[in-house]
């Protein structure tokens, strides 16, 4: 008998799940305009039912076109969508796994490119600051007509082949939009006293339930603590969790803030809390009857199954570790927990790209949203393949080429691996990014890569080990811009601090750049008390940055006391002074200690001593060309399987 909680069965309703854990919803917009499904919604969730996860949530599903987020985001809103629906149920249960429809109305949170003016609805005409929309408030009789689109949709969860529906009363969307006082003016029998506040849900549930039978669970998502003033708060929540016991809920899922004033803690990017939520969720467990779901950046096994000890949850609630690692679970049955890819809740390859309309994925995963189109089957022929890097792009092609079959040597010249990305996990809250680091060097050596570190490669050596193929990834080296009077300062690179060569000093720092690599060094200098300034040239800070993981940031910066600033031109250094120019109007800062962090340039001295000779050369990431970690990953994957 086993006795890891995480791997005992448990029962919510009518339905037995192998093990308590849960996928939640992820956006995943791959659908069609229409929100039909496609076939790489179902090569995502067939991969994920493979790998004997408990239970699988989709993406939110609209009920109504005006309830719409994002341009191809799945819809149960139209019997149009029922084939699509059935194949994709029909390919879950083939591969073993059970799938819950999460049906869902953004309200006030809908996207207003998608939903025009007039018919942006809520509870009542709260501004959104998110989506710069001021919805109107539904009448009556228009309510009545969202509930029945709530139960119709449960119509079609039930006659697809959906084992379970998840409504969320959380998040900022419709239903909670009544549900909270921050949102819900309303003077009618929706809205005053909590009970009126839950009667539009409430008339949900029973619609669904109506429509979706006895025999199919139902779970609702809801809110702990919204982070909002006049939002819900603990107390509330465990009145809304007791009352949703009573009406025959099936289970609970805790979750917290909402998508128009408090998106991080509905996201929670790397900067909030981690597991923050199990201490509102035990309170919740001990008030009602029903199993209780947790998420909220619980990654890893054992933070899972210490939550399930102390009695916080029923289940665990993951969502973006499943992407980051689908096999999550059949990893924690096999004891190859150190085999596990942990999440870095770094929103690069999920959010940020589903912003960009590419679709989910993971910067550490590229497989991700492409399980249909790519395998890593083995290579005709093994090849004898030199990998010259030991960064992102270097060590994915490695591990990939090793795991089709190559014969791989990978040279870093440094004492470790990481190469630029191990910088990346010295800022505040980064200190995940060392997960996959070591990640990457584990599997790299159970895949029978050959690591070589503290070894400069040159041609003399690629002669020596005569590959088949050489992968250049050599990464990039930082630019110095050379300001005049700036050897009069003490001045040092961020590269360099971050790599703990060079130290500050000084209380107060001047960091030129404010890029990523510029803003989390400007973090890294405040979480330690020192004074910092940073100026950038261009308009804004931070471009080429999540919008979500800067905001974070910023604010820490601002809590800290930085003083930031943009166009804002560096001219000239004396001794003690920065100065610079802002329009036309010049500018002297004083400087005790200079920290350049104006990007990389290629490192391409070893592609320019081999280029032109016979050698089959592959060059990527940063030695290519400058670029984010999501692409350097990506080309490392894609040369790891084309060789």
């Amino acid at each position: 008998m086993n006795d890891d909680l995480l791997l005992k069965p448990l029962q919510i309703g009518t339905l037995r799940l192998p093990n308590r854990v849960v996928m939640t919803t992820i956006k995943l917009v791959y659908g069609t305009v229409e929100g039909a499904v496609t076939a790489r919604h179902i090569a995502f969730y067939r991969r994920r039912a493979q790998a004997e996860i408990g239970l699988i949530t989709t993406e939110p599903l609209y009920v109504q076109r005006n309830g719409k987020e994002l341009p191809t985001q799945l819809g149960i809103h139209d019997d149009d969508l029922m084939e699509g629906l059935r194949g994709l149920t029909r390919s879950v249960h083939l591969a073993g796994g059970r799938l819950m429809a999460h049906i869902n109305h953004a309200g006030r949170a809908a996207n207003p490119a998608l939903v025009p003016e007039g018919e942006r609805v809520s509870a009542s005409d709260v501004y959104c600051p998110a989506n710069q929309v001021t919805p109107r408030p539904l009448s009556e009789s228009e309510i009545h007509g969202v509930v029945k689109a709530f139960g119709q949709a449960a119509r079609r969860a039930r006659e697809a082949g959906f084992d379970a529906i998840e409504i969320p009363f959380s998040h900022g969307y419709l239903i909670h939009q009544f549900l909270s006082e921050h949102t819900n003016r309303r003077g009618d029998s929706y809205g005053g006293s909590l009970e009126h506040r839950l009667r539009f849900g409430r008339e949900v549930i029973e619609a669904v339930r109506r429509e979706a039978g006895e025999d199919l669970p139902i779970v609702v998502r809801m809110n702990a603590r919204d982070y909002v003033d006049g939002g819900i708060e603990m107390e509330a929540a465990i009145a809304i969790a007791r009352a949703l016991d009573s009406l025959g809920v099936d289970a609970v899922s805790v979750t917290s803030g909402t998508m128009c004033e408090s998106v991080p803690y509905c996201l929670y990017p790397s900067g909030t809390p981690k597991a923050n939520l199990l201490p509102m969720a035990a309170r919740i467990r001990e008030a009602i009857s029903i199993p209780v779901i947790v998420a909220g950046r619980i990654r890893t096994p054992k933070n899972a199954r210490q939550a399930l000890a102390d009695g916080s949850a029923d289940l665990i609630g993951l969502g973006r570790p499943f992407l980051a690692d689908p096999d999550w679970v059949r990893k924690v049955e096999a004891g190859d927990e150190g085999g596990i890819l942990l999440c870095a809740a770094c929103h690069q390859g999920c959010l940020a790209e589903l912003r960009k309309g590419h679709g989910t994925t993971c910067v550490f995963n590229p497989l991700t949203g492409h399980e249909g189109e790519w395998t890593l089957g083995l290579a005709e022929a093994p090849r004898n393949v030199m990998v010259v890097g030991g960064g992102p792009a270097g060590l994915e092609a490695a591990i990939v080429a090793a795991k089709r079959g190559h014969h791989v040597d990978l040279f870093e010249q440094q004492s470790h691996l990481g190469g630029q990305f191990r910088l990346a996990a010295e800022p505040p809250y980064k200190e995940e990014f060392q997960d996959v680091i070591w990640y990457w060097g584990h599997t790299a050596r159970r895949s029978g890569v050959r690591i070589h570190l503290n070894m400069r490669v040159t041609p003399e050596l690629i002669r020596e080990m005569d590959p088949d193929a050489i992968v250049l990834a050599t990464g990039g080296l930082p630019l110095t811009v050379h300001f005049p009077g700036l050897d009069q300062t003490h001045w040092i690179l961020a590269v360099d601090l971050l790599e703990g060569l060079a130290t500050i000093g000084t209380p107060t720092v001047f960091v030129v750049g404010g890029g990523m690599v510029g803003l989390e060094t400007a973090d890294y200098l405040a979480a330690q008390g020192l004074k910092v300034t940073l100026v950038e040239m261009l308009d804004s800070l931070g471009g080429d940055m999540d919008k979500l993981e800067k905001a974070m940031l910023m604010k820490r910066l601002r809590e800290h006391g930085a003083a930031l600033y943009t166009d804002t031109k560096v001219e000239r250094f004396t001794k003690a002074t920065a100065v610079a120019k802002r329009g036309d109007q010049e500018i002297a800062f004083p400087v005790e200690t200079v920290v350049i962090a104006v990007g990389v340039r290629s490192n391409r001295s070893l592609v320019d001593a081999i280029e032109g000779s016979a050698l089959e050369m592959h060059v990527m990431g940063d030695a290519l060309e400058p670029r984010k970690a999501i692409d350097a990953v990506r080309e490392g994957f894609e040369i790891g399987r084309a060789l």
